[in-house]
This record gives structure tokens, sequence and C-alpha cells, in this order.
């Protein structure tokens, strides 16, 4: 009898249960890690461990003890490269080496490749410009994430003051100042990486909201397909696949993100790792491939080939789809109203809760202030738009004060309020 195979987990966040579940699913043994004894995803876990995800030490001397096959992370991009490193210690697979990590995880160099391979950017202002600012400016660390450390200014006053800020969340202590565009609206793209083959696996339309002048925008809806699809194939698509194979990545998938203005695009940037808002569960709805479950394969050196993607490579999707977000302002949450009737819609095929009642949201700009998101996936664009207008309708976040903690919501087919 074959012996069974062991997946150690970097992360328990509630994320991370899918993850667990999945991996469970296959016939794998589960064991998550982290320095939090009560992660949420370790109570679904066949073993826990409390070790810290940065301590490679640890984590490898309990790998080799454990007996450990393979080594998977989602989601973060910190624990992206503790895993790196610890599979490489392991002499485990892993779809992305260290530089195909530092690639994508530093804003610059990632431009840099864009501008290599004739990808539209946003243009930005180097340090000893003779050209005045043109304000608004955007100013971000180079290798942040979540959007944290980023700044929208007005003046020079505030773009001294948000250079210091995103120092400080740089590990290189490195920012990027670029031109602010101020839209709702940006588009993108999900290219999946199958032993060389680059496939587009999705193009969505992404809408934010912009809560102050100094704040980043944030996502409340990305809607599948892109009403921009065309286009983006036209023009761009077959650039990015060069430049993707010029970074050398075999395996994994990738989102690339734009703003669009004008009719342009403006990529800006990119992530190597399975996405916070688990688009695979859609792409799983539409095409009956499990991206996670190619992922997690991989992780354990099982061939991926078996994984047909050849008949889904072209961003189209044939049922109308949302992840939709939930943003909240400040306060501390005493009350979530309507969840249960909302997870009970049967086009809404999955919830990840980041926070809970008892939770204090301060306005911070980044991630911080999201209650979730829900993968929502319809027979038709109607279906869609009323399934949106119902979760508004059913769905109140109470704070202590009893005010309503909702900051934004889209409305299907109009602008986001």
């Amino acid at each position: 009898m074959e012996k069974q195979k062991k997946l150690l987990i970097l992360g328990g966040i509630t994320h991370m249960i899918d993850v667990v579940e999945t991996a469970k699913s296959m016939g794998l043994y589960t064991i998550v890690t982290d320095n939090n004894e009560t992660s949420p995803a370790k109570r679904h876990a066949d073993q826990a461990f409390d070790i810290s995800t940065a301590d490679i030490d640890a984590l490898e001397e309990m790998a080799r003890q454990e007996q450990i096959d393979g080594v998977l992370t989602a989601f973060d991009d910190i624990n992206t490269w503790n895993a790196q490193l610890l599979t490489e210690r392991l002499g485990l697979p892993f779809y992305a080496t260290k530089e195909h990590l530092e690639i994508s995880a530093s804003k610059d160099r990632f431009k840099e490749f864009c501008q290599h391979f004739n990808v539209p950017v946003i243009e930005q202002y180097e340090k000893n410009d003779d050209v005045p600012v043109d304000y608004p400016v955007i100013v971000k660390p180079v290798d942040s994430y979540a959007s944290k450390g980023i700044t929208v200014c007005q003046d020079q006053a505030e773009l001294v003051e948000a250079v210091e800020k995103a120092r400080r969340f740089s590990r290189q202590g490195r920012v990027l100042v670029e031109r602010f565009i101020d839209t709702n609206h940006g588009v993108e793209m999900y290219y999946t990486l199958q032993n060389g083959e680059v496939i587009l696996s999705a193009v969505t339309d992404r809408f934010v909201h912009n809560q102050g002048h100094q704040s980043p925008p944030l996502p409340v809806a990305t809607i599948y397909p892109s009403s921009h699809l065309a286009e983006f194939v036209l023009k761009h698509d077959s650039n990015i696949r060069k430049m993707l194979k010029g970074m050398g990545l075999q395996n994994g998938l990738v989102l690339i993100q734009s703003l669009y203005e004008g009719g342009n695009f403006y990529i800006y940037e990119m992530g190597y790792r399975l996405s916070g808002e688990q688009h695979y569960q859609v792409v799983k709805r539409q095409t009956d491939v499990n991206l996670l479950e190619m992922m997690i394969d991989f992780a354990i050196g099982k061939d991926i080939s078996q994984y047909d993607l050849s008949n889904f490579d072209d961003g189209f999707m044939r049922y109308p789809s949302c992840n939709l977000s939930v943003l909240l302002g400040p306060g501390i949450i005493h009350e979530i109203k309507g969840l249960k009737e909302i997870l009970e819609l049967p086009s809404v095929i999955s919830w990840v809760p980041t926070r809970e009642v008892g939770d204090e949201i301060s306005v911070t700009g980044s991630y911080a202030q999201m209650l979730g998101r829900f993968n929502i996936v319809c027979q038709t664009v109607e279906e869609l738009n009323g399934t949106i207008r119902e979760i508004n309708q059913l769905l109140e976040v109470i704070s202590e004060n009893g005010n309503d903690m909702v900051l934004a919501r889209y409305l299907a087919e109009e602008k986001v309020t």
C-alpha cells in the first residue's frame, strides 16, 4: 500500500482552510504551521505546529522529522518567500525560484521587464527629474503588498511625508513615485503557467473605491469576463506572454493588474502566487479544471500535464461571475447581519472572511479594511446583477455605535458609491 503523502502548509489564516480541505480531499495528510495557536486552518488540518513560518531552521527540522513530501502556501507574499527557501533546503519542488520572486515582488524590476517587452506602464518621476511633478501622484514601496505603505499625494509637502512612509514599509527602503490615474476601473489578467506553456485563464474588470485623497483605492468588485477582453488580447496579450517566458517562469499562477484610462491599459503590478480572490474557484466552475489541485500536485512532485487547459486559453468565461469585496469604514464590529441568507443563495460559491465580530477597523488604506470576499457564478448577466443587489440588501455590518460600517457597495452596471 502506497504511503500517504504529507503536505506542509505555511500559514493558517482563514483563506487557507480551502487549501487544507482540498488537499485532504485529494488524499493527502495535511500539516499547518504558523506562530498563532488559534489559526483557523489548523482546526481543519490533520496536524498542526506553532512554528513561525519565518523560522526556516525549525521548519526544516520539523519537515525532516515528519517526512514531508511537499510544501505549499498561498495568498501571501511573505510566506511564498519562506516556502521557496524551505523547499530549496529540503530538495522539494517549488514553482518559483528566488529570482522569479524578486521580479514579481519588486515593482520597479517588474516595470523594467514590462518596458523591455513593450508592455505599457504608468509614467514615473525619477529622483533627479528636472521636470516639475504634476500632481496628484501615488507613492509606493517597491516591495510591499496588500496596499500597505501607499499614499496618494496632492502637493510637495504630502509627497515628502509619503516617501518616508513608503520607505518604512519597504524591505529595501526604496519607493516609486508615479502619476496617479484617478479612475475606479482597472483590468486584471490571470495567467496560468504549465510546464513552460502560458495560458490566459481570465481577464476581469476591477472596480475600486477611493476613500480619500491620500488613501489608495481599494477593490469592491472583480467582474468576469472583462468588458475589455477582446481589446486587451489584441493589444497586449502577446507581449505579456513573451514577457512571462522572458522571466523564465515555468509553472504557477500569475495575476497582473492594470488601470484603464482613455482606451489605454497601464500595467502596474504582478503577483506570482494563488490570488487572495481565490480566482481558481471561479475558473473551476467555468472550466472544470481545479488550479488549486494542480498546484498541490505540483508541490508533491506529481506530473501536472493531466490538467488540460488547452481549451481555455483565451480568458473567456462562459458564465458571468464576480468576486465581491466588502470594505469597512472605522469602528468596532458589533454585529454582521444577513450572512447566513447570502450563503444560501445558489450562485454564491464561497465566502472568505478576514474580519469578525469584535475586530476594530481603522482607515489604513490597506486590505485590513476588508471584511471578506464572496465568489459568485451565475448563468446570465441579469442573474449576476440581481445577486449582487440582493447581497447589498441583505448584508449589514453594524458598529458598537449602531452605524453601518460598510464603506462602499458595488452597484451592478452603475458607479461605485
